[in-house]
């Protein structure tokens, strides 16, 4: 086990708060030969930390034969199916996906929490070491803005400059997007460590072009490497230059295996991302965890349909750019590189909303939309986000008071969705009328309530 004080630290960070494990709840580990070092790190951190754990080998060569010729022992499903929590921490080679994704398929419980580590490395372990409060903080951020927004406008830059522009339509709670904070809730699968927020555009809206700077699978980019992709309703065009080092490793490693399959949706936009973990130092060519470099954006061609879009390909393939400018609905989110996020241009302070020309000036009933909502551990209220299968996250519903407000109304609302009056609710919530208008109004926003 390595003696490295913030490999250490990033080991017993994963256990206690990417994977939320109290004392005496169980964990099971799943390694290869790849791996073990790694997992075997992990496991020491559990002891410490009280946990029990359980380290499954699973070699590589049986990996690539699931589910094709085998398929997971009955007791590794048994175990899994016990477990308070599962990480695995196995090779990132895209012949073993299938046994990943057989781990999610499982029967697992809906109390499981499930983390990823493909490719994990000890070096891997330091990316957790870092302040998880602010990372989880600025991934909500983003998320908000993507949940929100309508159009995002992605600026990139080649290495002398010259800006490249690619937008793409967001729909504004039509698609929803994930933030990967590296926190896994119940029920929940996520990558550890993490840092990132990403959506999948809405398919056939893409247009115009992108300058990837920084890395994509498997190899980082020098300056003289650097290409454009170019995108017209949805779909990359065309790449130029044509040839280059970076672009034959592209052609050889994911498109032309892609065509051989006979995949004709592998040039679709599939999702648009920022990173924002500052753990991540330099860029390895590793996509899962470059693609959460702080400062950093990444593009996807291919598939989507696990993140919440409509799009199945062979290939997932991140592209990650230097220092972007990333602005949704003409907001500033990132410049170039940094996290601008202006709290006021996205969450609602119900002291400043107007009811002019609003449906809660003149409405006499309030009821539930339908919509999922909960209540922070704080006591302020979210829009439940769920983009795809085992994929959960929440958006606050307006600034603190807000959303702490929103709270205690919607908690008073029916939970059949039977109407109530707003003067009833104001009376129970024992806040003025004005007030409960007001914030009922920005829970429309969320779409969390019906009115008449």
């Amino acid at each position: 086990m390595s003696t490295d004080p913030s490999i250490q630290a990033g080991a017993r960070q994963i256990v206690r708060h990417c994977l939320g494990l109290d004392p005496g709840q169980d964990l099971i580990i799943f390694v290869d030969e790849t791996t073990l070092e790694t997992g075997v790190t992990i496991a020491e951190a559990a002891v410490r930390l009280g946990v029990p754990h359980t380290l499954i080998f699973v070699p590589v060569s049986i990996q690539r034969r699931i589910p094709h010729e085998i398929d997971l022992s009955l007791l590794t499903q048994g175990a899994a199916r016990q477990a308070r929590a599962i990480l695995s921490c196995v090779n990132a080679q895209p012949e073993c996906l299938s046994f990943r994704e057989r781990l999610l398929e499982s029967q697992w419980s809906a109390r499981t929490r499930i983390g990823h580590m493909p490719g994990a490395t000890l070096e891997v372990l330091q990316l957790a070491s870092v302040d998880l409060e602010r990372l989880v903080a600025d991934c909500q951020c983003v998320e908000c803005a993507m949940a929100r927004g309508e159009k995002l406008e992605l600026t990139s830059f080649t290495p002398d400059g010259v800006p490249h522009r690619l937008t793409a339509d967001i729909g504004g709670w039509e698609r929803l997007p994930v933030a990967s904070d590296g926190v896994i809730h119940d029920g929940v699968w996520g990558n550890v460590p993490s840092g990132e927020t990403y959506i999948a555009p809405i398919e056939g809206t893409a247009q115009g072009s992108v300058s990837i700077t920084g890395s994509i699978p498997g190899r980082v980019l020098p300056p003289g490497e650097a290409f454009v992709l170019h995108f017209k309703r949805g779909r990359m065009v065309r790449i130029e230059p044509e040839r280059g080092a970076a672009v034959q490793w592209l052609e050889q490693t994911q498109i032309q295996k892609a065509k051989a399959k006979g995949d004709r949706h592998w040039s679709n936009l599939a999702e648009i991302g920022v990173g924002l973990n500052p753990g991540v130092a330099q860029l390895s060519g590793n996509m899962l965890f470059d693609e959460k470099a702080a400062g950093t954006a990444h593009i996807a061609l291919g598939s989507n349909s696990f993140m919440g879009g409509r799009v199945r390909s062979a290939i997932h393939c991140d592209l990650v750019v230097h220092r972007p400018v990333l602005a949704i609905d003409g907001k500033t989110i990132l410049d170039h590189g940094r996290l601008r996020f202006v709290p006021a241009e996205w969450r609602e302070d119900w002291t400043r909303v107007t009811l002019h020309n609003s449906p809660l000036s003149g409405a006499g009933a309030v009821a539930r939309s339908g919509v999922q909502a909960r209540r922070s551990d704080d006591g302020r209220l979210q829009r439940v986000l769920r983009p795809a299968s085992g994929r959960v996250s929440g958006c606050f519903v307006g600034d603190d008071e807000t959303a702490q407000f929103a709270a205690m109304l919607y908690e008073l609302l029916p939970d059949e969705g039977d109407w109530l009056p707003i003067e009833e609710l104001a009376g129970y919530a024992g806040l003025p009328p004005d007030v409960v208008r007001r914030t009922l109004h920005v829970m429309s926003g969320y779409e969390l309530i019906r009115v008449r």
